[in-house]
């Protein structure tokens, strides 16, 4: 249907501001705007998404909001390629980015995204995707959005973003689906309206970072600074479920993962109003609360929020500063309450049977995912008694260490049948691998520095291990039980001197498992430790996947003279994500093969 007025000029000669519309502008210092010049009745929910993603992440807002009765708004519909009303015009030349919000019709729920931005496009698609919302990625001419004149390009990057929300998204947003004033001006919204919001929020909201250089033709203004889209996705989510509360930006994000220990999250939690404070003391609840962090539709890291430390500075804004741990730490928060006993039973078997045992209890299930087919070849006994009261993870880690023992991590990753985000036990017998083929480091090249750290610290050729005592009679002294004292022959041999090594096991009596232990610490402390770690680019080749592959490391500079070129396995990585200063650091750890 053609439009009643051909411009703004045609419109404002007839409709009176106040009575037939308003127009709502909120600045702020951001270089990004949230539009919606079809708001109120004209497209019902454009500009209540538009308000609310503004609202959160604090960037600029503009809606032409329609207050005509039910049925007449149409005629205030003024196409985008012929919008040209002067403080919308005036906001787009002042702003960098732009997300344009639009209603259409249709009862599927789903996003029509289009507009000449194309990097953000791809960001809020992939974020709303993430979300569990539908996205149309190839929108018809009529809603494209790739007109220059479109109001969405006439910002100084000529390109903006246009979301075209079907009527049957929009409706979804309200209670009792539907899109009625007096729905809209009670303020409820639905949780999908907010899980919208938090989805396009975690893209725009760290945005506001500096800008490269502008192209030909293009003005930043002399004070503007690009926003840098957000990479990472931080989502927190209900423990025990995994139900998606919100989705906040964190700043000074930084994570890590290895193989044979915990990994960590931490990060500040901006509050800058009264709103955001709600939303993030409704997320942050630690030990109840989980933490995802994605990369475009992938899982970097997954674990459980355990402080939370609001903090009121004496200026700027109010913050949260946040720790998380990988999931298995939650394994150190469980105790064995029972006596579990297994005779010549698998060694992974029995692991598993660890974990199984904190399922039992009510509100014990976190969803780790157990593969039952998985065997290691090892029969072992093993007892945890009761009234030792130990923890699920210690027991783990023990078993681990073990002569013939194992590794183990858990592994987070999106199902790609159901979408669910997944906490897989992943257990490696004895080691765990991943990959087909290595990975080629170099330097000079995509290793940006490196160290390789040797720690003589805990070496050891020689060792006993130290147990608990076998006398069940409180009567008679009691003296622990102790290993044989281990020697490792080839470092003596080879000229080193004697270092001494114990280890304590006050929990295990029998002389035979002692030894055992004391042989399987002395092959861990027989030699120094190297570590080498390395600074690498994020070239799309290094992400958490790549724990327990393997990579080739060439490097030929002053230390390595004559070349070194050796193959190691990735034991752990730490992420720094892209900060205001541009840049994202890769630190990854390695173990010699």
């Amino acid at each position: 249907m053609a439009d009643t007025y051909a411009n703004w000029a045609a419109l404002s000669a007839v409709e009176v501001e106040g009575t037939d519309y308003r127009i709502e502008v909120r600045r702020t210092p951001s270089r990004l705007s949230h539009i919606a010049i079809h708001g109120g009745g004209i497209e019902p929910g454009s500009s209540e998404v538009a308000d609310a993603v503004a609202s959160a992440s604090r960037q600029q807002y503009y809606g032409m909001i329609s207050t005509k009765p039910a049925g007449q708004n149409a005629t205030l519909h003024i196409t985008s390629t012929h919008f040209d009303e002067p403080r919308c015009v005036a906001l787009q030349s002042s702003v960098t980015q732009t997300l344009s919000y639009h209603g259409l019709g249709g009862t599927d729920e789903v996003t029509h995204l289009g507009g000449l931005d194309e990097d953000l496009r791809q960001r809020v698609g992939q974020a709303l995707e993430a979300a569990g919302f539908l996205v149309e990625w190839t929108p018809g001419e009529e809603v494209g959005g790739t007109s220059p004149a479109n109001i969405a390009n006439r910002n100084r990057r000529r390109a903006g973003v246009q979301l075209e929300m079907t009527r049957g998204l929009r409706e979804s947003f309200f209670p009792g689906h539907t899109t009625a004033q007096s729905v809209r001006d009670s303020g409820q919204r639905t949780e999908a309206f907010w899980r919208y919001v938090a989805a396009i929020t975690s893209v725009v909201g760290p945005m506001d970072a500096p800008l490269p250089e502008p192209g030909p033709g293009l003005d930043w203004g002399p004070e503007a600074e690009a926003a840098t889209p957000s990479l990472y996705r931080v989502e927190f989510t209900d423990l025990l479920t995994d139900t998606l509360i919100d989705v906040l930006p964190v700043a000074g994000l930084t994570f890590d993962d290895y193989i044979g220990r915990s990994g960590s999250l931490s990060g500040t939690v901006l509050v800058p109003d009264a709103d955001y404070a709600a939303r993030a003391r409704a997320a942050l609840i630690p030990g109840r609360t989980a933490v995802w962090v994605r990369r475009g539709s992938d899982v970097w890291w997954g674990g459980i929020l355990w402080t939370a430390t609001p903090a009121a500075p004496p200026r700027d804004v109010f913050t949260v500063d946040i720790q998380a741990g990988t999931f298995d730490t939650y394994l150190d928060h469980r105790t064995i309450f029972k006596t579990l006993e297994s005779t010549q039973r698998d060694s992974a078997a029995v692991a598993r049977s660890l974990i199984a045992y904190t399922r039992e209890d009510a509100n014990g299930d976190i969803g780790f995912r157990l593969d039952g087919t998985q065997k290691s070849g090892t029969l072992v006994d093993s007892f945890v008694s009761r009234f030792d009261q130990r923890r699920v993870k210690e027991v783990l880690d023990e078993m681990a260490n073990a002569e013939n023992g194992f590794e183990w991590r858990v592994n987070c990753f999106i199902d790609g049948s159901t979408g669910e985000r997944v906490k897989a036990v992943h257990f490696g017998f004895p080691k765990i691998h991943s990959g087909a083929t290595d990975i080629m480091l170099t330097s000079p090249g995509n290793i940006l520095s490196y160290e390789f750290p040797s720690d003589a610290t805990g070496t050891a050729n020689v060792w006993q291990a130290r147990g608990g005592s076998s006398n069940g009679n409180p009567a008679l002294d009691s003296t622990p039980t102790l290993s044989a004292v281990m020697a490792s022959v080839p470092e003596m041999a080879g000229g080193w001197p004697r270092l001494d090594g114990t280890s304590d096991y006050p929990d295990i009596s029998r002389e035979t498992v002692l030894d055992s232990r004391a042989r399987a610490d002395l092959e861990r402390a027989r030699t120094p430790v190297v570590i080498p770690s390395l600074t690498v680019v994020l070239d799309g080749q290094i992400t958490p996947a790549l724990l327990g592959g393997t990579v080739r490391l060439r490097i030929r500079d002053q230390w390595f003279s004559s070349g070194l070129d050796a193959r190691y396995r990735v034991v752990g990585m730490r992420m720094t994500p892209l900060d205001r200063s541009g840049t994202e650091g890769a630190e990854i750890y390695l173990e010699a093969l």
